[in-house]
């Protein structure tokens, strides 16, 4: 025989656990104190946020950057959806020491980031057209209707000699 209220009692479960879903996961990541760079797009406010990860002291080799969605005008954090860290945002790993890491988004290979510190701050630095970045942002034009199409990248930083602001763009 069919329990009506069991199902509806279920159904009501289920719901309140997918609400509380999102609440659960802005909780669960502990968010470093040290920026190293972050991503905007056109599309939104959101932007994800690359941070130092150390372990003891010393940067993980592992996992030198974390990285997390900061959401609704920095209302909220989530971390990468796994589509996320495999297509876009996540960060690779091609060689890490204590002290140093060379990395790259899963997005663009060719844009290695090296890891590092400049005067007592962790940085990340990019070369892009002949130039070295310490790299502060990153900001994507999508490609309208859809959005999943980048139409150019502008990287933001400084001159690491001078101080001097730059910004550089990347068309894929």
């Amino acid at each position: 025989m069919y329990n009506h209220t069991r199902f509806i009692s279920v159904r009501l479960l289920l719901a309140v656990l997918l609400l509380l879903a999102p609440c659960t996961l802005t909780f669960a990541i502990d968010i470093p104190k040290e920026h190293v760079f972050y991503f905007e797009r056109s599309t939104n406010e959101n932007y994800v946020c690359y941070d130092i990860n150390l372990k003891d002291g010393a940067l993980c080799q592992k996992e030198p950057l974390k990285a997390y969605w900061v959401l609704g005008g920095g209302k909220r954090i989530e971390g990468l959806t796994f589509l996320d860290r495999k297509m876009a945002f996540g960060i690779k790993v091609i060689k890490s020491t204590k002290d140093e890491a060379s990395v790259y988004m899963t997005a663009n290979k060719d844009l290695s980031i090296r890891i590092c510190k400049r005067k007592g701050k962790w940085v990340g630095i990019i070369k892009v057209n002949g130039r070295e970045i310490v790299l502060q942002k990153m900001f994507a034009q999508m490609k309208p209707p859809f959005s999943v199409k980048c139409e150019y990248i502008d990287i933001f930083g400084t001159d690491p000699l001078t101080g001097e602001k730059l910004c550089e763009r990347l068309v894929p």
